[in-house]
């Protein structure tokens, strides 16, 4: 948010920039919509006008169902069940979200983690001290391998 230098004067404009993810398209829409009409009331509120602009960059990233199930079993097969593992839906931006608008997609995650070590002492994703450990690599290549061979069996 910028809006001026000095926190006791009223500023000739203020800015605002920021992240919107949601779950849906519907979702996406709403929001957007929803923050369009609270900025213009806040503002006619104070006798000012305001200009939203809102710019999607990415689509929402979406699992199609019948295809989740099919990838999750071929990942189970090839890496033990136990390390397969359904989470809840993610807000992630991935550009990756437009293959899904001309074919079914599956969206996951492969772990990068030392046997032992505890996701909570990892460094976060996109921070100067996130790293992946090589020794997960043949999991990986055995997980989008068996992805690959199972889809073209079917």
């Amino acid at each position: 948010m910028n809006g001026g230098v000095r926190e006791n004067i009223i500023p000739e404009t203020c800015e605002m920039a920021g992240t919107i993810r949601t779950l849906d398209s519907k979702m996406q829409q709403d929001v957007h919509e929803r923050i369009k009409r609270t900025a213009t009331m806040i503002a006619a509120a104070n006798g000012a006008e305001a200009e939203v602009s809102i710019e999607t960059k990415t689509l929402v990233t979406y699992n199609n169902p019948a295809l989740t199930k099919k990838a999750v079993a071929a990942l189970e097969t090839a890496l033990g069940s136990s390390n397969v593992i359904e989470t809840e839906w993610v807000t992630g931006a991935e550009d990756f979200s437009y293959y899904g608008t001309k074919a079914p997609a599956f969206f996951f995650f492969l772990g990068g983690l030392p046997k032992g070590k505890s996701s909570a002492e990892a460094a976060p994703h996109h921070t100067p001290d996130f790293y992946v450990d090589n020794s997960g690599m043949p999991a990986g290549v055995k997980a989008l391998c068996s992805l690959v061979f199972d889809y073209l069996k079917k």
